[in-house]
């Protein structure tokens, strides 16, 4: 079980490593390491955490080893508006059908115009 979960947090590790600006805080055993993992790899009934400065520690499959990820958001500030352009082209569907050159004209759904998708709520 212990196994199972440090692998689960392998792959939440490849996460948070990918995530750009994103701070990672490691505990092993109820003591703060102060450095980045990079990767985690096992030896038998060990764990073995690589940092980004290219030392290592290693841990007991008993000890408590906890890596936290703290990501920044990320969010759209503004929005170009491009209607009034998608709103004179031609319109599909997503069977390639044509549904007509006004967006106004037609229901709530996604459509293709000008080769891309535009959702119409």
């Amino acid at each position: 079980m212990k196994r199972q979960i440090l692998i689960f947090s392998c792959l939440l590790l490849s996460l948070g490593v990918m995530a750009d600006g994103g701070d990672q805080t490691v505990t092993i055993g109820g003591s703060t390491v102060d450095k980045t993992v990079k990767q985690i790899t096992f030896n038998g009934d060990d764990v073995v955490l690589h940092f980004s400065d290219n030392s290592t520690q290693t841990a007991s499959m008993d000890e408590e080893v906890k890596i936290a990820f703290k990501l920044k958001s990320t969010y759209i500030e503004t929005i170009n508006s491009q209607f009034s352009i998608l709103n004179s082209q031609r319109v599909y569907n997503l069977r390639g059908q044509y549904m007509g050159e006004n967006l106004d004209d037609v229901r709530a759904s996604v459509y293709i115009v000008n080769g891309k998708k535009v959702v119409v709520k």
